[in-house]
Parts: C-alpha cells; sequence; structure tokens
C-alpha cells in the first residue's frame, strides 16, 4: 500500500475548516435576514445561494469522507502491519529461547 499523503491531507485541512466556518456563517448571518413573501427577487436569490451553497456544502462532505476513508485505510494497513511484526517477534523470541537452551544442553 502507498504512504499516506499525510502533507497533502494536512495542506486541505486549512481549506475544509474555512470553508465550514464561511458556510456556518453565511447561514447565520441569513437566519436574521429572510425576505417577505412580497419581495419575490430577494426569494429567488436567497433560493439559488441557498442551491449553490448546498453544493459546497456536498464537496465539503465529500471531501471530508474521502479523507476519512483515507485514514480508514492507512489505520487498517498500520494494524495489520503491528499483528505481523507482532508474530515476527514472538518467533524470534522462541527460536532464540531455543537456540540458548541448546546452547546450555551441549
Amino acid at each position: 500500500m502507498a504512504a499516506l499523503p499525510w502533507r497533502f491531507i494536512l495542506a486541505r485541512t486549512p481549506m475544509l475548516l474555512t470553508a465550514a466556518g464561511d458556510l456556518l456563517l453565511k447561514s447565520q448571518k441569513w437566519s436574521g435576514n429572510i425576505a417577505t413573501a412580497n419581495d419575490l427577487n430577494a426569494l429567488r436569490e436567497r433560493c439559488a445561494e441557498l442551491a449553490k451553497d448546498q453544493q459546497a456544502y456536498a464537496e465539503l462532505v465529500k471531501q471530508l469522507t474521502e479523507q476519512l476513508s483515507a485514514v480508514s485505510a492507512a489505520t487498517q494497513a498500520t494494524a495489520a502491519r503491528a499483528r505481523r511484526s507482532s508474530i515476527i517477534a514472538v518467533v524470534a523470541i522462541v527460536i532464540g529461547v531455543a537456540a540458548c537452551v541448546l546452547n546450555v544442553v551441549r
């Protein structure tokens, strides 16, 4: 398995946090400025902005899920390597103890 590109993931983290923060600020700002039913153009603009923000949110969630998947895969690979290393260590200890016993017996 190829090494996980941590530099790439960590480099993208500020961008993801900024995008999430921007979406949060926009949603908080708009909640106080809801247009009245008489202002049809403002409502149309708001719907268009909401659709655009929904797409940005979906992209943000997609990026976060991809990164979480990469971290999960790296964790599983590390766990498998640790299991293999533990088995090799136990076998090496058994062989070392057997060699010591044979050396003492001779």
